[in-house]
């Protein structure tokens, strides 16, 4: 399980669209079912989620100021791989961007 906490600091009470890009790790494959799927049923503030063959978008409508919004995503390893390198994970808030990475397992 793969927990992304996204929180904003910044001036505005609320942020834009955030996109949330996620690099799946090597020999691994992503359920995105608990961010939900339309009509009604997407995580809060979860406009659509995109899922390729390694990564997957998810599009948050915006990020309130001061609030942590944590959001899972369940990661099944179909492939073991060894000396695997980390997975990037990338915010991007118009021409901003912040990036951090992560292993297995996931807290």
């Amino acid at each position: 399980m793969l927990n992304i906490t996204v929180k904003y600091n910044g001036a505005k009470p609320t942020t834009n669209m955030v996109i949330v890009n996620i690099k799946l790790l090597s020999g691994f494959t992503a359920d995105t079912s608990l961010l939900g799927s339309p009509p009604d049923s997407f995580a809060p503030l979860v406009q659509r989620v995109d899922a390729g063959d390694d990564h997957v978008l998810v599009y948050l409508k915006e990020v309130p100021k001061g609030v942590p919004m944590t959001y899972r995503l369940q990661l099944k390893q179909v492939l073991a791989v060894q000396n695997l390198k980390p997975a990037v994970v990338e915010v991007y808030q118009q021409s901003d961007v912040f990036e951090t990475t992560y292993m297995p397992p996931c807290p």
